[in-house]
């Protein structure tokens, strides 16, 4: 016999105001979040990116001393939360100490309080001198959650579609969106997750950071979207727990009516028919 499939996945997006450099009070703010939406029979909680300090600033020492280890006090705590709840969390970001330097790192911890999945974000957003911090990630990581395909991306990873187009052809129905994105380009934000659903046939969790820090004022604007880019909540820029069921059978009757990851076809390199000679006298 094959294995049974997940009918549904109850996700509950945790969109809190960060509080910059305090990774203890985030902690507590966090956790308490946490459990109050825990008698929701959630099976997936959702952090946003660097959930527990805010931005990390290259020309900020004390902000990159506020890096963890990978059995930090707020990885503990989380893994606890979950072993408690036998639940599934991915832990935001933190800003992960590593062999080589600092992370920007996504941990999902399963319903024992292991780590069953690491991503390190691959896109550095240069403008913030991301690059002057953190190691970029490499690969890409899946894993699954009460037998559900689920992807992670990290904030502007998710202007990349190969990314997105990588994990649901290796079989993810769920991506998570881990992201402290700018009010500045919030429609980008929003244009994008609904994109990435719909191109992909995929639920996309998007949870977005809501803070104010060096000048840039982050607004939340969290959003759990459908395979059809059908947005399953309003998008607010207030602390708040999102909880919501996705319906994968829904998304398998969508895929087996027509899927676009089958529709795909390979094309390699352009044919210019004919190109502008930037030499010629346009002159009239």
């Amino acid at each position: 016999m094959g294995r049974r499939m997940t009918d549904s996945l109850t996700v509950a997006l945790i969109q809190r105001e960060i509080t910059p450099h305090d990774p203890a009070g985030n902690l507590l703010a966090t956790l308490d979040m946490l459990h109050r939406c825990a008698d929701q029979q959630v099976d997936l909680f959702v952090l946003s990116e660097l959930w527990a300090t805010g931005l990390v600033s290259p020309t900020d020492q004390s902000s990159t001393n506020l890096a963890e280890s990978p059995n930090g006090p707020s990885i503990e705590a989380l893994r606890e939360f979950c072993a408690g709840t036998q639940s599934y969390l991915l832990a935001g970001t933190l800003a992960l100490k590593g062999k080589n330097g600092l992370r920007n790192t996504s941990l999902l911890i399963g319903p024992t309080g292991e780590i069953i999945l690491e991503y390190s974000k691959i896109h550095l957003f240069h403008p913030m001198g991301e690059e002057a911090i953190f190691e970029a990630g490499t690969t890409l990581e899946a894993v699954e959650v009460k037998a559900v395909g689920v992807g992670v991306v990290i904030c502007c990873d998710i202007r990349f579609p190969e990314l997105v187009r990588a994990l649901a052809r290796a079989g993810c129905e769920v991506i998570l969106v881990p992201a402290l994105w700018p009010e500045e380009r919030i429609n980008h934000w929003e244009t994008l997750l609904r994109a990435r659903a719909i191109e992909n046939q995929v639920y996309i969790v998007g949870a977005n950071g809501l803070a104010n820090q060096n000048g840039i004022f982050f607004p939340g604007h969290s959003m759990i979207v459908g395979p059809a880019g059908e947005a399953l909540n309003s998008p607010e820029m207030r602390e708040s727990a999102i909880v919501r069921k996705l319906d994968l059978r829904k998304l398998r009757k969508m895929r087996s009516e027509l899927c676009y990851l089958d529709e795909e076809i390979e094309v390699r390199g352009v044919h210019w028919s004919s190109k502008v000679n930037e030499t010629k006298d346009r002159t009239v």
